[in-house]
């Protein structure tokens, strides 16, 4: 699906997220003897992330997109948009679990891996598919290009992560 210019900066870093997901299904996948460790580098790998360009990413989507969307419609009337930030709430409590048992010296639960990485991928998946397009067809161009000169000025800020 072709995206607007405006929302490419976001859909870039849900490329990157995506990455992140498949990496993790990967090494919840690899062979028995290489899992635990394999887990423990794709989870410190997705905190990296976080820290690179994920907190960044949802700090754009809730204090530059959602508002832009919210002056054409009530978002706690989007059932997607209440799934975005819900989704928002539980990766950001994982990164925060991940970095309490790196702090304990204790090992990642194969399910908090399983979980995160189909909820990244899934929350991309809705985020393209579902909010973006109604977004698109909402603020129209003359909104989408105002919203959008907001994220280009963040992201110049900050270089894309390339983990």
């Amino acid at each position: 699906m072709k995206r607007h210019a405006s929302l490419h900066p976001l859909s870039q870093h849900h490329h990157f997220a995506l990455i992140q997901a498949l990496e993790m299904k990967r090494a919840v996948e690899a062979a028995p003897e290489k899992r635990v460790e394999a887990i423990a580098r794709s989870a410190k790998k997705f905190v990296i992330f976080w820290h690179a360009a994920g907190s960044e990413h949802f700090r754009e989507e809730e204090d530059v997109l959602l508002p832009a969307y919210a002056r054409h419609t009530r978002l706690d009337q989007d059932a997607d948009v209440m799934r975005l930030l819900a989704d928002h709430a539980e990766i950001r409590a994982a990164v925060c679990d991940f970095e309490q048992r790196f702090a304990a010296g204790r090992a990642i639960d194969v399910e908090a891996v399983t979980h995160l990485a189909k909820l990244l991928r899934d929350h991309v998946r809705m985020e393209e598919n579902e909010v973006f397009p109604r977004i698109e067809r909402t603020l129209g161009e003359e909104g989408l290009n105002a919203m959008g000169a907001r994220l280009t000025r963040l992201h110049k800020q900050r270089e894309v992560c390339d983990i």
